[in-house]
């Protein structure tokens, strides 16, 4: 592989790891079509576990709706390519605000996400994904509600 194809596989990796948080944000859930592959086994941790598209979809749509506002970030990303595959990653931040939980409306928290991904005649799709939390501030209470 010429490192012409791999910065820009690498590009290309990164537009969808963003492109999924811009989908979360926005409750655009028919985006993950394009971002994961049919069969994605998805590790969110305390969240939850998504086997499946249609089981991702409806995970992130359950854990994200009833918010009022949503917003993830971006950053540090990386990725190892071989020819047809890849891991990847990036940190994230989140924040998450909901007005009518008790206490303080606002809660954010980081954390990295870890993607195996397969090239297909469509482009990169994640096949795999593991959310790892690494710290969170603010009232729980907005995204985790009677924890």
């Amino acid at each position: 592989m010429n490192e012409e194809k791999i910065t820009t596989w690498k590009q290309q990796i990164r537009e969808l790891q963003d492109a999924y948080s811009l989908a979360m944000d926005h409750g655009k859930y028919e985006y993950f079509d394009d971002i994961f592959l049919e069969d994605i086994q998805a590790d969110y941790g305390i969240a939850g576990i998504g086997e499946g598209l249609a089981s991702l979809k409806k995970l992130c749509k359950e854990a994200l709706n009833p918010l009022d506002s949503v917003q993830h970030m971006n950053g540090n990303h990386w990725a190892r390519i071989t020819e047809g595959t890849a891991e990847a990653g990036c940190y994230f931040r989140v924040h998450m605000t909901r007005e009518s939980a008790i206490g303080e409306p606002h809660f954010e928290m980081g954390g990295k996400y870890t993607d195996q991904l397969v090239l297909t005649d469509a482009g990169w799709r994640i096949a795999k994904r593991k959310i790892d939390l690494i710290w969170s501030s603010g009232n729980r209470e907005v995204r985790y509600p009677n924890s």
